[in-house]
C-alpha cells in the first residue's frame, strides 16, 4: 500500500474514533455541519462518518431536537470501552508513532485520551492487557517512513485548527519563497540581486490543511492581489500565527475535496488536457497507478499504457512523470512537453 493512502486510512480511522468520543460527550449531539467543520471535510464525508458511528454502535442514534438542524448522539449506556482489545490498542499505539514520523503531532493528545479510555475501562485486567499490548507491539514492526522532511509547530496545527471551528481569521507572518529566482525583476525593469525575500504579513480566512511530504493551509487572503483567491501556504513557512477575533462568512461554494480533485497535488493553475504513454515494461505498475481522479486507462496491442487525464498543477504534474524515468514519454499538451524538456536541460546542466 502507498505510504500515502496508509496516512489516510490512520486520519480516517482516528477520526471516527474522536467523532465517537465527541457525540458521547455532548447533550444534544452532532450535527453534519459540525462534522463538517470539525474534521474539516465535505458534506458526503461528513455523512458517510455519521453512518459508519451509527453502524458500529447501536446506542448511537438521531437525537429528538427542537431545532430544525437534525443532530445525532449516544443514547443509553455510553459506549463499552471493554469491546477494544489489546490488538486494537496495539494498533492505535502504530497510529501515535505514524502521526510523529508525518508532523501530526497534535493528534497525539487525542489518541492518549482513547487509549487511557480503553485501560481505565479494562482496569481489572490491566495488568494482562498491558502485557498483551506490549506484546503485540515487539511483534509487529512500524515501517516508519524516514525520508526528508519539513517540520511543523504543533501548536500552528492546533491554532488553525481552532480558527477552522470558530470560523475566524488568521494573521501569520509568511515567505513564499526563500530566496529571489535570479531572472526576477524589480518595477522599473532592473534585475533584482539573489538574497533572501522579505515576509509578508497575511490575513487569511482559514478553509483547510491539506496533509502530505508538505503540510498546506488552504485560505482566501484579503490583499488586493489575491483577494477573493484561494491560496495554499506551507506551513513550515508560517511563523507569529494569531488567531484574530473577527468572524468570516464562509464561502459556500466552496468544496475542499473538488477543489483538490481539480488539480494533480497542490499546485492549481490553467486546466490542460494530458495525454501519457508508458512502455509496456512498466505496464502492470501503471495499470494499478492512479494518476487523476479523471484520468482514462488505455492499453495498446503493442503493451504500451496511454494514461489521459483533465488537470491543473503542472509543477506537480512534471514531478510525478520524472519518477517514471525513461519509460514515460509526454504526448500533449506541446506546452507540458516542452516545459519537460526545459527541466531535464536545467538538471543537465547542473552535471
Amino acid at each position: 500500500m502507498d505510504n500515502m493512502d496508509g496516512d489516510l486510512r490512520y486520519e480516517r480511522i482516528l477520526n471516527i474514533i474522536d467523532l465517537v468520543m465527541t457525540m458521547q460527550s455532548k447533550t444534544y449531539g452532532v450535527s453534519l455541519k459540525d462534522i463538517e467543520t470539525m474534521y474539516n471535510v465535505s458534506r458526503r464525508t461528513a455523512q458517510r462518518m455519521k453512518d459508519i458511528v451509527l453502524s458500529l454502535f447501536p446506542q448511537a442514534a438521531e437525537l429528538q431536537t427542537n431545532g430544525k438542524v437534525k443532530r445525532w448522539g449516544f443514547k443509553g449506556k455510553p459506549v463499552n470501552l471493554h469491546n477494544f482489545s489489546a490488538d486494537d490498542v496495539a494498533d492505535l499505539e502504530n497510529i501515535k508513532e505514524l502521526c510523529k514520523s508525518n508532523n501530526l503531532g497534535d493528534k497525539i493528545p487525542v489518541l492518549d485520551k482513547v487509549i487511557d479510555g480503553i485501560k481505565a475501562a479494562n482496569n481489572p485486567n490491566l495488568t494482562s492487557f498491558e502485557n498483551d499490548v506490549e506484546a503485540l507491539m515487539e511483534s509487529e514492526g512500524f515501517a516508519v517512513r524516514q525520508g526528508a522532511r519539513f517540520n511543523i509547530d504543533s501548536n500552528v496545527l492546533l491554532m488553525i485548527r481552532e480558527a477552522l471551528k470558530s470560523i475566524k481569521m488568521l494573521e501569520f507572518s509568511y515567505q513564499a519563497k526563500e530566496y529571489y529566482d535570479l531572472e526576477e525583476k524589480n518595477l522599473a525593469g532592473f534585475r533584482i540581486q539573489k538574497g533572501l525575500k522579505p515576509k509578508k504579513t497575511v490575513v487569511v480566512e482559514p478553509y483547510g490543511i491539506l496533509y502530505g511530504e508538505r503540510h498546506y493551509l488552504v485560505g482566501k487572503s484579503d490583499d488586493k492581489k489575491n483577494e477573493g483567491k484561494v491560496k495554499q501556504y506551507l506551513l513550515h513557512r508560517i511563523s507569529d500565527l494569531k488567531i484574530l477575533d473577527d468572524y468570516f462568512d464562509p464561502d459556500s461554494s466552496f468544496d475542499l475535496r473538488k477543489w483538490v480533485d481539480s488539480s494533480f497535488g497542490i499546485f492549481h493553475d490553467e486546466k490542460m488536457q494530458v495525454k501519457l504513454k508508458f512502455k509496456k515494461e512498466i505496464a502492470d505498475d501503471v495499470l494499478r497507478y492512479n494518476f487523476h481522479p479523471t484520468q482514462k486507462v488505455e492499453q495498446l496491442k503493442n503493451g504500451a499504457v496511454i494514461v489521459s487525464f483533465t488537470s491543473s498543477g503542472a509543477k506537480s504534474i512534471l514531478w510525478n512523470i520524472f519518477r517514471w524515468g525513461a519509460n514515460v514519454e509526454i504526448l500533449s499538451p506541446k506546452g507540458l512537453r516542452e516545459r519537460y524538456v526545459e527541466m531535464l536541460n536545467r538538471i543537465k546542466n547542473v552535471y
